[in-house]
């Protein structure tokens, strides 16, 4: 079986001169071509089109995931409210700050020497107490920010410390620098915790 010619043979001997229709041929040639270039044309359009048809698909997707992150994120449990609204009495261990404290800290008030102090912060809700941070305050510090994970949550925050120094442990709104609670810390009390409602600032 004989092979076809190459297109660009095909088209030299419809042109050759003399060749019959030479100029018939040029004409449907010219119009394939034409016919080419506007399929071209439209498939380019489509991908366009499915580029951007793409481009909005992708942008819901991802406003999509950021609305089911936020209908996951636990609602903050009402113990914050019945708190503040009735707090406990502080004790010799236990200072309780009957307003929220915003950037809590933790100072020692002593200008001599202490040990350290072991923070162990714990998040108290309804049917649980979660463990959200834990920090210490060296010998030669005298101040620690208490790192908060929920903002509005209410929190105790434990502490612990070697006995043999006698000192004042304050709990102080990063806000406004006013001391919301306090503990003495003695010999033989060397153990005890803060009660608050605690809110971050960044």
């Amino acid at each position: 079986m004989p092979r076809p010619l190459p297109l660009a043979a095909s088209l030299l001997i419809a042109l050759a001169p003399g060749t019959a229709g030479a100029a018939d041929r040029l004409d449907e040639l010219n119009a394939e071509v034409g016919r080419l270039r506007a399929q071209v044309i439209a498939v380019e359009g489509m991908v366009r089109l499915r580029d951007e048809q793409l481009g909005v698909l992708l942008r819901e997707m991802r406003e999509m995931s950021q609305d089911v992150k936020a209908l996951r994120a636990p609602a903050p449990l009402p113990m914050a409210g019945p708190f503040l609204s009735g707090p406990p009495l502080s004790s010799d261990t236990a200072g309780v700050a009957k307003v929220a404290v915003f950037a809590p800290r933790v100072e020692i008030d002593s200008s001599r020497r202490h040990d350290s102090v072991t923070l162990k912060l714990r998040r108290i809700e309804a049917d649980s107490v979660t463990t959200a941070s834990e920090t210490e305050i060296g010998r030669d510090v005298t101040f620690a920010d208490v790192a908060l994970d929920r903002s509005g949550a209410l929190y105790v925050l434990e502490w612990s410390t070697s006995e043999g120094h006698t000192y004042n442990l304050l709990l102080k709104d990063g806000a406004s620098g006013q001391i919301a609670a306090s503990v003495a810390v003695k010999p033989l009390q060397a153990q005890g915790r803060f009660l608050f409602v605690g809110y971050r600032l960044e």
